[in-house]
């Protein structure tokens, strides 16, 4: 069976992933043809062949309530708190197969983080009260990526993947007052990101193992923020359960891993970000040559935002992809 293509885009994450659990969109890339729905293929597309996507993400988080926002805000009221209830995102991706090793691509993702709460100290009052922020959204930062097979042996692919994050988003939002959203919050950073990272892929028929690996080096954005860089790990295994003349099903189990840098606002690094989440992503692709749909869920096992951060609760992604 011809492998189902799906597209997708850092988060990704996968993605572009910001600062903390509260700020994660999408990381991952679609750097090819694929089996697994979040980890990165080393199959590139078919020379000549292009893959047009549309992928929707929310994240849901385990938030912090007003209570122990300001009584973290009393005990440090230079800390940097707030909370997010979600962050949706719709990503728009095409791909294109340069020749039998090389595949090129961009993405486009519309960003929006949903009721953003913060404590803020008022001296009419003397004390700290929970404001409601209200929702970010628009259009995050576009992503020029490319995978490139420099090893093919008999049910093996090992390739290259490299790319950059240019700073096309939305990066002065405002809140419903007015206010520009602090850089942590808004669709897009303002800076310049390069990644670089490197997949394999092994067929064994109706089994199919994905492994892959990117480090992406952020530099300073808007408002002299630098969100820190970020590296994802991830590996997916597909089991394909039926294929006729009508309809391709695959089932699909992965491990999804992002480790994220601390924050540094104007060079100083702030303590409550960054951090390492690990999920278990099962999930499911049904398609037939040129088309696929794909759904998952993304459960954490591993759930370490960094200081104070809002936990995540779990990830939901669904999407379709169509070639030419």
């Amino acid at each position: 069976m011809k492998r189902c293509s799906v597209s997708v885009a850092v988060s990704c994450l996968i993605f572009s992933p910001l600062a903390s659990a509260s700020h994660m969109a999408s990381t991952s890339l679609s750097t090819g043809s694929s089996s697994s729905i979040n980890t990165e293929s080393a199959v590139p597309l078919t020379a000549g062949a292009w893959s047009i996507a549309v992928r929707f993400e929310e994240q849901r988080f385990d938030r912090l309530s007003d209570e122990s926002l300001l009584s973290l805000a009393e005990a440090d009221p230079d800390a940097d708190l707030h909370s997010v209830e979600s962050v949706e995102t719709t990503l728009f991706n095409i791909s294109y197969g340069l020749n039998e090793d090389l595949s090129l691509g961009l993405s486009l993702p519309i960003v929006e983080r949903q009721d953003i709460r913060a404590p803020h100290f008022h001296e009419e009052d003397n004390e700290f009260e929970i404001e409601q922020e209200g929702n970010s959204r628009g259009i995050g930062d576009t992503k020029l990526y490319g995978l490139w097979r420099f090893s093919q042996r008999e049910n093996h692919d090992t390739s290259l993947i490299f790319g950059i994050s240019v700073p096309t988003g939305k990066d002065d939002d405002t809140s419903p007052e007015g206010e520009a959203y602090e850089q942590e919050f808004q669709p897009g950073s303002g800076s310049w990101d390069p990644l670089i990272g490197i997949s394999h892929s092994r067929d064994f028929g109706r089994v199919t193992l994905d492994a892959s690996a990117t480090y992406n080096l952020v530099g300073e954005g808007s408002q002299q923020t630098n969100l820190g860089d970020w590296i994802t790990y991830n590996a997916g295994l597909s089991y394909l359960l039926s294929s006729n003349s009508n309809l391709d099903l695959r089932l699909v189990v992965e491990a999804n891993g992002l480790w994220r840098d601390k924050l540094k606002q104007a060079g100083v690094e702030e303590r409550n970000a960054g951090g390492n989440w690990l999920n278990l992503s099962p999930g499911i692709i049904v398609g037939r040559n040129n088309w696929s749909v794909f759904a998952n869920v993304a459960l954490p096992i591993v759930n370490n935002p960094g200081g104070d951060q809002d936990e995540q609760d779990y990830r939901l992604q669904i999407g379709f992809q169509f070639g030419l």
